[in-house]
């Protein structure tokens, strides 16, 4: 008799499982995930005139997106078409030095020959952020780097090292 009852018992609770029903009442342990949203791209554009809409953004291309995109100062997307960075890095349009990072001033690129890809959005006339070499920084890979400054220093620091040695001798 027992037989007969389990039978269609199991039956059931296997079709069951089909529509949704847990297996004896358990009960979900696993936490809640939190939800993860990821940026929406910036919108790709040509031409600096493209970004006018967008306060403070500019028509840029970074290291790690080869398509042009109006991005804020900080190479982010807009958010809510609105840009919160105080301060713009390397190939954003500028007016004056004081908008750019440290290390960039701003200035119309010297451009001798066919362009870069990541200048030709740029008009002309258009200033923007650009490594400030009279000070030592020069760019490498989309960024401004004060290797020579750096070189220096180390050599500064060898030098009087090896001077501090021979006197101490």
């Amino acid at each position: 008799m027992f037989k007969i009852v389990l039978i269609p018992i199991l039956l059931w609770s296997h079709s069951a499982h089909g529509f949704g029903i847990s297996s004896f009442g358990k009960a979900n342990t696993l936490p809640t995930q939190p939800i993860t949203t990821t940026p929406s791209p910036a919108r790709p554009c040509s031409r600096q005139a493209e970004c006018a809409g967008i306060s403070s953004s500019s028509c840029v291309r970074t290291h790690y997106d080869p398509v042009t995109r109006c991005l804020c100062g900080d190479n982010l997307p807009p958010v809510n078409g609105q840009c919160e960075a105080q301060t713009k890095a390397l190939y954003h349009a500028c007016s004056n030095s004081d908008e750019c990072n440290d290390g960039l001033i701003c200035g119309a690129p010297n451009i001798t020959g066919p362009a870069p890809s990541h200048l030709r959005v740029h008009a002309i006339t258009d200033k923007i952020c650009l490594c400030d070499t009279e000070n030592g920084y020069r760019e490498r890979d989309h960024s401004c780097s004060d290797a020579e400054i750096v070189k220096t220093s180390v050599f500064a620091v060898a030098l009087v090292v090896c001077i501090r040695k021979i006197l101490v001798s």
